[in-house]
């Protein structure tokens, strides 16, 4: 079998200490580190987006990943969700940002999860995230990408 980013990403993450999978739909975001890192986003089994927390400084993964998980198209993985994705699914066009976030928020809360690490500096989690999309291949974010501000 010819390995995808869908079934070496779990081999992978677990490889380096990620934690196991948790559902948007059943976080307890007090126990999400307040710590920057690195994580992965997946859409049932497929590797969606990889991202970092603590770019700035100040940023950690609860904050970062709580950020996501409501949706607002204001953040890139909302962005890149709701132009690849969401905006398919409605038989109406979408057109208020109010709508959007609502749209992204339900298909995130039905069908995501996440994986994540804890880093000890930006240094080191903008090196893990530019190696995990190169070898995952996330389909919001791609192989080589830019990092996300």
């Amino acid at each position: 079998m010819v390995p995808t980013a869908t079934n070496t990403a779990p081999d992978l993450l677990t490889s380096l200490g990620f934690s196991g999978l948790v559902r948007f739909d059943a976080v307890d975001w007090e126990a999400i580190p307040a710590q920057p890192g690195v994580y992965a986003v997946f859409d049932r089994e497929e590797c969606l987006y990889v991202g970092m927390a603590g770019r700035d400084g100040a940023g950690t993964l609860r904050k970062r990943l709580r950020d996501h998980s409501t949706g607002q198209v204001v953040n890139m993985f909302a962005q890149y969700l709701f132009l690849a994705r969401v905006q398919f699914l409605s038989e109406e066009r979408i057109t208020h940002p109010r709508a959007a976030k609502v749209a992204c928020r339900g298909y995130i809360v039905e069908r995501c999860s996440f994986r994540y690490l804890v880093v000890g500096t930006a240094a080191e989690a903008r090196t893990l995230e530019g190696r995990l999309k190169q070898e995952l291949s996330p389909a919001l974010n791609g192989s080589g990408s830019a990092p996300d501000p």
